[in-house]
């Protein structure tokens, strides 16, 4: 009796021990895979977003610049029908309100003699004819020999405003003046309705415009301005283009995930951000999706490990083995062995298998979502960079089509957001159509698409870019017509070494195609100068 009882005693503590280790492990290989595939999550979603931000940025510098054209043809036209008139200014002071009054893209209008007398302006303004302006914005109008876009300064009205001017010329190429629009950055005005449309989205996403020091020009919000970023964080975080989206605080020391770009034409600045919670919600959501099916497992497994873990150590250092191999990082494909002696060990060995294989699956299928388009079901831009970073190891030449919609904002506009969701849909199936197997299409934000040519040249991308257009062009789309897209192609290394410069290439390239009409595909080559 004496030697039984600590026989008995030692294998029961053995056992509590075993299933405790075992319990141990199989919660520890939980853990670090959900981390890990949580980890990847969390960057792939932040990173998403800082895109997303960034293209929402670049989407309204594409329209400010367009409207800027636009003020700058209006103001020409004016300045070259009245400088084309016989006698002086002041005879042609009553066109200034029939060409540009209205109130269509400026709050007012004025002309200037060549020495900052107001000759003329729309009704409302706090100018007469007769006055002579001294603002510095009006003399440095005045002394340049091309339109000007000035920075904010204060009107006699006290209101915060813009100038934008043309120079007049005569028939003999002498200078009379200038014709000047004012925008009241105090009022409704052009500017506010493309950032007030910005901010009415529902995770908290907030656009306004800053000038080249990084203060607030434009706030569609007042009521959100202790959410904006600060002007030397701003300075500090954006010096320079190659920096165009980070996380950064804002003034109330919050979180925010910014995208930033300035406007060529004027040096201002656009920032879009997004409060850096939306991922934390997004994560929070996934956690609990996770626990939903995790935890009824693990406790599966436990239940199984308790009935079958007798006298398994041997066995037993091969598991934890394999658990730490788990751990740092690896992934399990063959189990600890195929085959022992010991009939509970064996099967311990294909449990352990079955749970840390639907875990490994379960981070795969985590890892594929965040590299799959939700929409159009196309890779998106994580994919991308790593299937270039792959070519560019092996210095693999490609082609490169960037595309988008043609107009897509009127299409929004006109039949709502789902139809634009299934046009972005059906320019999808179109690529994909096109592509082919040996091509690899791409939905790189927005309306923006990128197909890959690994292998190819630019003449085989001018090829497929007209497939793809003419298809487009000549198939229905969900809006009951045909919807057009413009291309830009450029081609690794032809038009350069890196995937930046190829894309930076075939982008304008892009842009070069919608100035020349849309609906159109347009080759890095075929670049023509902006002037």
């Amino acid at each position: 009796m004496p030697g039984w009882i600590p026989k008995r005693l030692g294998l029961i503590k053995f056992q509590v021990l075993l299933t405790g280790l075992l319990a141990f492990s199989l919660a520890g290989t939980t853990a670090v895979l959900t981390g890990v595939a949580l980890t990847k999550q969390n960057d792939s979603m932040t990173d998403s977003i800082l895109q997303s931000n960034f293209e929402g940025a670049r989407n309204l510098n594409v329209s400010m610049n367009k409207l800027l054209d636009l003020m700058m043809r209006e103001l020409g036209a004016a300045a070259k029908f009245i400088g084309g008139q016989e006698g002086p200014l002041e005879q042609q002071a009553g066109y200034v309100n029939e060409m540009l009054g209205g109130r269509r893209f400026f709050a007012g209008a004025v002309l200037l003699d060549a020495k900052g007398v107001v000759r003329a302006s729309t009704p409302g303004l706090p100018m007469q004819a007769g006055e002579a302006l001294d603002e510095q914005v009006v003399e440095m109008a005045l002394a340049l020999p091309r339109p000007f876009v000035s920075g904010a300064f204060i009107a006699p009205n006290g209101h915060c405003v813009v100038l934008v001017s043309h120079p007049v010329m005569n028939r003999d190429g002498q200078r009379l003046g200038v014709v000047a629009g004012i925008i009241d950055l105090d009022e409704r005005n052009v500017f506010s309705d493309f950032f007030e449309h910005a901010s009415r989205s529902k995770n908290g996403t907030y656009a306004y415009l800053v000038n080249e020091r990084g203060q607030v020009m434009l706030n569609p919000d007042d009521q959100r301005s202790g959410e904006l970023i600060a002007p030397e964080v701003l300075r500090q975080t954006f010096p320079n283009e190659d920096i165009r989206y980070a996380a950064v605080r804002n003034t109330e020391g919050r979180e925010v995930l910014a995208g930033y770009l300035t406007i060529p034409k004027i040096g201002w600045g656009i920032v879009f951000q997004s409060p850096a919670e939306v991922v934390d919600e997004a994560l929070g959501v996934l956690i609990k999706a996770q626990l939903a099916w995790i935890l009824p497992l693990f406790v599966l497994m436990l239940l199984v490990s308790l009935g079958i873990a007798r006298k398994l150590a041997a066995p037993f250092a091969a598991l934890t083995a394999a658990a730490r191999q788990i751990s740092a990082g690896g992934r399990m494909v063959d189990p600890p062995f195929t085959r022992h002696w010991n009939y509970e060990a064996h099967h311990l060995a294909k449990a352990m298998m079955w749970a840390v294989g639907a875990l490994q699956h379960q981070a795969d299928r985590m890892s594929e979502q965040a590299r799959t388009d939700g929409l159009t079901g196309l890779a998106n831009r994580v994919c991308l960079e790593e299937r270039v970073a792959d070519m560019e190891t092996g210095n693999q030449p490609y082609a490169l089509l960037v595309l988008d919609i043609d107009h897509f904002k009127s299409v929004n506009d006109v039949y709502g957001h789902q139809t634009g969701d299934e046009a972005l849909l059906h320019l999808a199936r179109m690529i994909s159509l096109e592509a082919g197997g040996e091509s690899f299409a791409f939905r790189f934000g927005g309306e923006e698409f990128v197909v890959l040519l690994p292998g190819g040249d630019l003449e085989e991308g001018l090829d497929l870019a007209e497939r793809i257009r003419s298809r487009m062009e000549h198939t229905v789309s969900p809006t009951g017509r045909p919807i057009t897209v413009s291309i830009g192609a450029a081609a690794c290394p032809r038009h350069g070494e890196t995937f930046g410069e190829v894309f930076e290439r075939a982008d304008q390239a892009l842009y070069q195609a919608k100035r020349s009409g849309r609906n159109r595909t347009a080759a890095a080559e075929e670049l023509l100068p902006v002037g």
